[in-house]
């Protein structure tokens, strides 16, 4: 199933489901759906991607709802599959909290932006259509995920990153770095320090998605809560060396690796 096919089972209109697709580019599902590991790390912005001056373009009742179907998508698709993760049940109250703050998030940036009309929470029974494929669809990513080794993960946002895109550009050698050595190569660079700075979210979001730590914590609060207690004992690890449970032992494991790595040579 997709988003056009789900929003049509809450009997919205196919092209204004289209529509809204396109203009937020699919949701978040879409975005962690497609991503490279670690893919909680497209949770970083939330919600800024509904937070853009394209709201003044949902104007119609219709697309409202079309709209109000892919937040409530991509928020019970995320908490849907935390939920199997952890084999807990799924708190309609913090999905409906989670809600809420996005349309007060959009309200918000509408105001400050001049937007007059803006997307509302309607009364959609939004409990109509089945979102279980979609959660099994995120459950199945994360554990493919967790199959995949540290340093496998890890070499391939090196490779991928901007930094080593300089690095090629600046250093003939580099050309010819294989993607199992992409970290070796920052050592034998002068981008060793913006890599690291670089790389900290990443550890953080991979942590705590082979820790379960994220789905923990999000079970019983908010996307942005969630967010923000993985980057602050994320960072407190790192930082502190403040290690408090198995995600910041995680991340200060993956750290390290990254450390010996990089003083391979």
């Amino acid at each position: 199933m997709n988003f056009i096919t789900f929003a049509e089972k809450l009997g919205i209109n196919r092209d204004d489901a289209i529509k809204i697709y396109r203009l937020f580019n699919g949701g978040y599902f879409e975005s962690l759906y497609y991503s490279k590991p670690p893919m909680l790390n497209k949770l970083r912005d939330w919600p800024k991607k509904y937070l853009t001056k394209r709201l003044i373009l949902v104007k119609t009742p219709s697309l409202n709802q079309a709209f109000e179907a892919l937040v409530w998508l991509d928020v019970i698709a995320i908490y849907g599959s935390s939920a199997k993760l952890t084999n807990n049940p799924m708190k309609y109250d913090i999905l409906n909290k989670n809600i809420e703050e996005v349309y007060d998030k959009i309200r918000e940036y509408s105001l400050n932006n001049q937007i007059s009309e803006y997307p509302t929470f309607s009364n959609l029974d939004l409990y109509r259509a089945d979102v279980s494929p979609f959660i099994n669809d995120l459950v199945s990513k994360r554990m493919e995920e967790i199959k995949v080794s540290d340093i496998e993960i890890i070499s391939d946002i090196a490779y991928d990153s901007k930094l080593m895109e300089e690095i090629k550009a600046k250093y003939p050698w580099a050309k010819n770095v294989k993607r199992e050595n992409s970290i070796r190569a920052f050592q034998l660079s002068d981008k060793v320090s913006e890599f690291m700075d670089y790389i900290l979210p990443y550890i953080y979001y991979l942590a705590s998605s082979k820790t379960f730590y994220f789905d923990q914590i999000l079970i019983n609060n908010t996307l942005s809560y969630t967010i923000q207690t993985v980057e602050r004992e994320g960072e407190s690890a790192v930082r502190q060396g403040i290690i408090n449970n198995d995600y910041q032992r995680k991340v200060k494991e993956i750290y390290d690796l990254i450390v010996r790595t990089l003083n391979y040579f």
